[in-house]
């Protein structure tokens, strides 16, 4: 009888222990970076468009440079390609001390930091079930997501303190220091070498070895597409990781003009009303979906994820206007002993309420999606299929961030957020009951079997592969 996988018997495997620490450092590093970075060029420029800048220099690397990374990967040793990025990471952030008050320079150091990221995240990526049992992906998966979103939790959390208190340059001081510890630990890491590959492209910095790695990457391009064509299940888990980091990036732009013209607090304290309570309902997701759920079909912690962050998103929008609604002296007096009650959660436990439910929501969708592309990712391929998820996330995302500012400066940050929370929300009620919205038999057999026109009730053996999965 085979033992029960859990959380420790992951962690006791040497390799992927030292892959998470590295995978937490780096994060953690890079994430208070973001935070600190984002409020900064808020308060040096004042303007949405700047914010947007910004985030278009996190997102644009990997629309140059995702595709070819996946290959490089798949051809690199994972163990010195993790090591070269730790390094060039932590000298990236020391740049930054002599560069912070320019903004078109800090835009330049922002797109070199996040161009090496697109060889690190596929690499970390794709090293995960090189160093797992197949039955330990989901548990990794929760251990790898529990801690994103944790160091993004801890690292938004510390980043506003550290700038109220310290400055900028204790941003990247603190940041270099934790790539160079990073760096340092990685040297445990195993050394796994495709068969074959790693000869070839034995020198792929010569001029030979670039047009040799120009012409795989096109080839493997052409065949990635190939393999995720026809497949609704690897394509739906793209589209809605995609979908997740096209909010996260808008969220990005409009959270500092959020929190001072609408909440009317310091951009900063949002570490406090919304950064930590959302970490914390990420890691609670991530322990609660590992332990208790990973054995379900991965669309019954989706959908509902997508209807309950609908809602929330929408309460979210609404609700500095109910609470003054509720507050103010135009309430009818005939309804004190309600008006007493809801005016008890102040807004900001309100909040933080929300974003606790929010982030539970979110990982309840990232963790089932990441878990399907690497089910049915190949050894052989699974760099790519990483790479092409973070072009296509990246492609999806810069379209919102650019309108996220402007559609807040031409109309405000609620409404944006409103209509963004009905979409989520028809999206998951579609999903949930898609034959309220389709013909069954005006849609090919394989639509029918992904959306679920009576699959549940068929026997197990009679499913589609998409339906088992998904």
């Amino acid at each position: 009888m085979s033992r029960k996988v859990t959380f420790s018997s992951v962690i006791k495997n040497r390799g992927f222990r030292f892959l998470w620490i590295n995978q937490i450092l780096v994060q953690l590093a890079y994430n208070t970076l973001n935070f600190a970075l984002i409020i900064w060029v808020f308060k040096l420029m004042g303007t949405h468009l700047a914010i947007s800048g910004l985030m278009l220099a996190v997102y644009l690397p990997a629309i140059l440079f995702g595709l070819f990374a996946g290959v490089l990967v798949d051809i690199s040793d994972r163990r010195k390609l993790i090591l070269l990025i730790d390094l060039a990471l932590a000298v990236s952030f020391i740049v930054f001390i002599f560069i912070w008050d320019s903004y078109l320079l800090i835009l330049l150091n922002t797109f070199i930091i996040n161009s090496l990221a697109q060889f690190f995240i596929p690499a970390e990526g794709s090293f995960i079930p090189l160093l797992v049992k197949r039955k330990q992906f989901f548990l990794a998966n929760s251990l790898f997501s529990l801690t994103l979103y944790g160091t993004f939790m801890v690292g938004f959390s510390i980043g506003g303190p550290l700038l109220n208190h310290f400055g900028m340059k204790s941003v990247f001081l603190l940041g270099s220091f934790i790539l160079l510890l990073a760096f340092f630990l990685s040297r445990f890491l195993p050394t796994i070498r495709p068969s074959g590959a790693y000869k070839r492209f034995s020198n792929p910095i010569s001029i030979k070895g670039i047009h040799r790695l120009m012409f795989i990457t096109r080839r493997e391009v052409a065949s990635t597409f190939k393999f995720i064509h026809g497949k609704l299940n690897i394509a739906i888990a793209i589209a809605l990781l995609a979908a997740v980091q096209g909010v996260v990036g808008m969220l990005a732009v409009i959270m500092p003009s959020y929190m001072e013209r609408v909440l009317l607090i310091h951009a900063t304290d949002s570490s406090y009303f919304i950064i930590l309570p959302l970490g914390f309902g990420i890691i609670t997701g991530a322990l609660v979906i590992g332990r208790w759920f990973s054995h379900l079909p991965r669309r019954s912690l989706v959908i509902p994820a997508l209807i309950w962050a609908g809602i929330l998103f929408s309460i979210v929008a609404l609700a500095p206007k109910l609470a003054q609604f509720f507050q103010s002296a135009d309430f009818p007096a005939y309804l004190s002993r309600p008006r007493y009650f809801l005016k008890a959660p102040s807004l900001s436990t309100s909040l933080a309420i929300l974003a606790y439910g929010l982030g539970i929501c979110l990982v309840s969708i990232i963790i089932p999606c990441q878990t399907v592309l690497q089910e049915n990712a190949t050894g052989k391929n699974r760099g790519k299929i990483f790479s092409v998820l973070f072009v296509l996330m990246t492609a999806f995302s810069a379209i919102p961030v650019l309108l996220a500012g402007l559609f807040s400066d031409l109309f405000g940050v609620t409404p944006l957020i409103l209509i963004v929370g009905l979409v989520i929300f028809i999206l998951g009620i579609i999903a949930w009951r898609p034959g309220f919205f389709f013909r069954a038999d005006l849609l090919p057999k394989r639509v029918r079997e992904f959306l679920g026109f009576g699959h549940w009730e068929q026997k197990k053996d009679n499913l589609s592969a998409g339906s088992k999965i998904f």
